[in-house]
């Protein structure tokens, strides 16, 4: 079960002095839709231990959420309309 001091140490990690090759890689993961949500975020924890940091191969990713940013919908739709028209 997450706890906030654990969320608060999962998203204090800097990605200026972290190692990328000791976080997770999450192109290993494997998810089973057909299990419950309950028991998918046990199995990502388990296999990421840090849900908001971790890497794709060889490149660190971190997760930052913004309450003022718009929806990661809108973002993506407005690249993909902006690559479209050639900018």
């Amino acid at each position: 079960m997450l706890t906030l001091e654990m969320i608060d140490d999962f998203m204090s990690v800097n990605m200026n002095t972290v190692d990328v090759g000791t976080l997770a890689d999450i192109s290993t993961l494997k998810l089973d839709n057909s299990l419950p949500k309950e028991k998918r975020m046990d199995y990502v924890l388990e296999k990421l231990k840090n849900p908001f940091c971790f890497r794709y191969g060889e490149m660190g990713i971190k997760l930052e959420f913004d309450d003022n940013a718009p929806p990661i919908q809108e973002v993506l739709a407005n690249l993909l309309i902006r690559k479209k028209s050639g900018l």
